[in-house]
């Protein structure tokens, strides 16, 4: 059996200390090395990852491998859909520039999508890097809008992850898929079109799950498909980056796949806690920090007329029942 054609897209910026691990684990993939390329967007990095990368691909000369520089950051989905632009084959990969992958892990990630021509999305088991916990298994979501990895273990402010003790092996329907290692089957991206860069990172992978699934598409976990993570190493897990790009990706996909009402009712409560927090950065003199959710609160109402422009092409030939009947299942889910 002769394997799909796949375009693996590693997305990099300032990866100088990252780039090497990943690409050798993508140039020792048991894959047919004539079966698969390697795109490598850089988001304009300042660092000496170009020059790594470049090293590299002298050294390794199969698979295929591409740089696309670019000359300004674009951010994740922007500088993805750069890639996604150059890509060929049946199936477009999306790869984080900290990750390292098993030898196996595009050949299982292959095995899922094959199973069924509505399979839009494969995601991978991912590991937190040099753990045994699971850092994604999926992705879940709550009636606030609010996403949270399966396998995340939350108690109040604190989280960690669950050790894998075999909980997480069995493939399975998701509600979206994590773009940190995630297989894409293109005929559809080109339908449904690619991952939104209204945000500048995060929640793209849940809106563009969200579109797929919504078009009557199935998002899949491959259980088999290994990549080991260093979780938030471009961003800062709750830097004031995080927290912005974090906090509007939220509420732009709500907004473009939540009921209007719900949208509203959580923008509303955002608005009033993001004037409560300034007060509140003020007095803890994390400021910076804090002014982050006033910072999405405006931003977001400066744009809502391009903003129900874009949903309406979004939802167009959407029965608006969807909608509704996918927020009604998201309230099922209970927070721990």
């Amino acid at each position: 059996m002769t394997m799909p054609f796949c375009s693996v897209i590693v997305l990099n910026f300032q990866g100088e200390k990252l780039i090497e691990a990943t690409l050798k684990s993508l140039f020792a993939l048991d894959y047919p090395k004539d079966r698969y390329k390697i795109i490598i967007v850089d988001n304009a990095s300042k660092d000496k990852s170009v020059e790594i990368i470049n090293s590299l691909t002298r050294e390794f000369v199969n698979p295929i491998t591409t740089l696309l520089p670019l000359d300004k950051n674009l951010g994740f989905a922007g500088g993805n859909n750069e890639g996604i632009k150059q890509a060929k084959g049946k199936y477009v990969i999306l790869l984080n520039n900290d990750c390292v992958v098993d030898k196996s892990w595009l050949t299982e990630l292959v095995k899922v999508a094959e199973k069924d021509e509505h399979i839009f999305a494969a995601g991978s088991k991912v590991y937190l890097r040099e753990t045994n916990k699971i850092q994604n298994a999926g992705i879940m979501m709550f009636e606030d809008g609010y996403g949270r990895d399966v396998g995340a273990i939350v108690h109040g402010k604190d989280q960690d992850y669950a050790e894998d003790v075999g909980q997480y092996d069995r493939e399975k329907e998701t509600y979206a898929a994590c773009a940190v290692a995630v297989l894409y089957r293109k005929s559809i991206l080109d339908n449904i079109g690619y991952p939104d860069d209204t945000s500048f990172m995060y929640y793209e992978d849940v809106e563009i799950s969200e579109r797929a699934r919504m078009h009557g598409y199935k998002i899949m976990y491959a259980p088999h498909a290994v990549v080991h993570h260093h979780h938030a190493a471009s961003s800062g897990e709750y830097s004031p980056f995080f927290i912005y790009h974090s906090e509007l990706g939220r509420l732009l996909h709500m907004f473009f796949w939540f009921p209007q009402r719900i949208f509203w009712r959580e923008y509303f409560k955002f608005a009033l806690k993001s004037k409560l927090r300034i007060l509140y950065g003020i007095k803890k003199n994390i400021l910076k920090q804090q002014a982050q959710y006033f910072k999405v609160t405006c931003k977001l109402f400066f744009s809502f007329p391009s903003l129900y422009e874009k949903r309406r092409i979004k939802i167009n030939g959407i029965n608006p029942k969807l909608i509704e009947k996918n927020y009604q299942s998201i309230r099922n889910n209970v927070r721990i």
